[in-house]
């Protein structure tokens, strides 16, 4: 079963590659609602959100591709708050599972859709401009595209 703590186990893992470059902590905040997953900062590039989701791919193409996100209203405003602000604030989200899992970086306002269920190749327009990765994975490639493809103008 595709488990978001998998993903975060191998994305944790750019702590020990990238030592000098990369601070990122996995929260568990019962305080705040809606706060996501990671908390980081990748230099020199700046600080990033990352709402974790994980699932299987859909026997079939024209089978939308569901996340854990019913009940989860607080996630989806919180997300799409900080990507209207100008935050580095996405999705970072696991399909399917092994040599076959694909990681898509979506952009934080897509949460309705996600929550609603999203067609694969409709999640792939929607990642086209933050990112598609497909094995094998970097990292730093991923860390990259989290803090650049959407520069906030705060930070330059």
């Amino acid at each position: 079963m595709a488990l978001e703590s998998s993903l975060w186990q191998w994305l944790s893992k750019a702590r020990l590659a990238l030592p000098d470059t990369l601070h990122m902590e996995r929260v568990e905040n019962m305080l705040g609602a809606g706060f996501p997953d990671v908390d980081g900062f990748f230099r020199p590039h700046g600080a990033f959100q990352l709402e974790l989701k994980s699932t299987k791919r859909p026997a079939r193409p024209a089978t939308p591709v569901r996340f854990a996100l019913k009940k989860r209203e607080a996630q989806i405003a919180y997300m799409r708050k900080r990507w209207d602000l100008g935050a580095n604030a996405f999705f970072l989200l696991q399909v399917g599972e092994g040599a076959d899992r694909v990681l898509y970086l979506a952009p934080g306002n897509v949460g309705d859709a996600l929550k609603a269920g999203i067609l694969e190749a409709r999640l792939a327009i929607e990642c086209v401009n933050t990112g598609i990765f497909k094995r094998p994975f970097s990292h730093e490639a991923i860390l990259k595209a989290i803090t650049t493809c959407r520069r906030n103008p705060a930070l330059q």
